[in-house]
């Protein structure tokens, strides 16, 4: 009754005392649901929509409900520590959520508002990490891994050729050495049609991450600039590299990878920490939404599914705490 008269909001789930209400878990589920492009991208992984026109499946709305619960505790935890989200760290985590969501583009379909909360959120829990890990702030524990990991952070402009046998390889190789211009040899010989028609040329800020082939990125930072290298043979044939330059971008271009790397290396003292703070809190969630599970970190619903109505259909956001 006292529900009805609006004197008790509903409750969707409950940390410590401190309450999500149903009004919170449904406007992130409309706000994920105004994204259609992002709803398409995740469905082809995971069911979003519940039966009925206008609802969201049940183990879905689980995971949203997991989610919220989980930045309760990061929100208190960094209360706990005084830690402060700078303007930097939202720079940087933008960048990742924006790679998490599936482009800019999809990013910018979520409203403005629930943009932000996901950036937000994501700047926080890298700022928490980075403190978990023992740490100093975020943007010193960046500068000092750039400093001491330079190598990590060099960009290279590069061209290549490929063929399909290391005898081809080395016949070009030769007439490259003897005179030829690797552009104009690129252009005729190389078998990857992408780069023929650019002169083999692969762009510039090209990283030892950029490709899953140790042995192209093992010689690309490594083989003189301006000369052609050794053959190299992946998975994809046999290579003939051109670096034509090679760099360490200052920290000011760098610092967003540079605090992802950071972020990256104490991920475990993040799993860490929430395994502990979930058994640590009391966590109550209303029925009608299932139970908390502190394995997964979802809430799993009651045994009979049911869905949630909402004005639109729905989406999961952007990896819960990316442990």
């Amino acid at each position: 009754m006292l529900a009805g008269c609006g004197s008790v909001a509903p409750y969707a789930a409950k940390v410590d005392g401190k309450s999500i209400s149903e009004n919170q878990l449904e406007e992130e589920m409309r706000a994920i649901a105004a994204n259609e492009a992002y709803l398409r991208s995740v469905e082809s992984r995971i069911q979003v929509r519940g039966s009925g026109a206008g609802t969201f499946d049940a183990a879905f709305t689980g995971q949203i409900l997991g989610r919220q619960i989980q930045y309760v505790l990061v929100d208190r935890e960094l209360d706990r520590r005084d830690l402060k989200v700078s303007a930097a760290d939202r720079d940087a985590a933008r960048e990742v959520v924006s790679l998490q969501a599936g482009g800019e583009e999809i990013l910018n379909g979520f409203p403005e508002k629930y943009r932000d909360t996901l950036i937000e959120r994501a700047a926080k829990v890298d700022v928490l990490t980075v403190s978990l890990a023992g740490q100093a702030a975020t943007e010193e524990a960046a500068r000092t891994y750039y400093e001491a990991n330079k190598n990590e952070f060099t960009e290279a402009c590069v061209s290549h050729i490929l063929v399909s046998s290391r005898e081809r390889a080395d016949q070009l190789r030769a007439r490259i050495t003897g005179g030829e211009d690797f552009a104009a040899v690129a252009r005729t010989d190389s078998l990857d049609s992408q780069t023929a028609s650019r002169g083999g040329d692969l762009g510039c800020d090209i990283t030892a991450e950029t490709f899953d082939a140790p042995p192209f990125t093992a010689a690309m930072m490594s083989q003189p600039v301006g000369q052609v290298g050794d053959v190299v043979q992946t998975q994809a044939g046999f290579h003939l590299l051109l670096v034509r330059s090679r760099t360490v971008p200052p920290l000011e271009k760098a610092g967003a990878r540079a605090r992802e790397k950071v972020v990256m290396a104490s991920r475990a003292k993040l799993q860490e920490w929430i395994n502990t703070a979930v058994a640590e809190a009391k966590i109550e969630v209303n029925p009608k939404y299932g139970t908390f599970d502190t394995t997964t970190l979802a809430v799993v619903p009651p045994a009979a599914p049911t869905t949630t109505v909402a004005q639109q259909p729905p989406q999961s956001g952007i990896q819960p705490l990316r442990p």
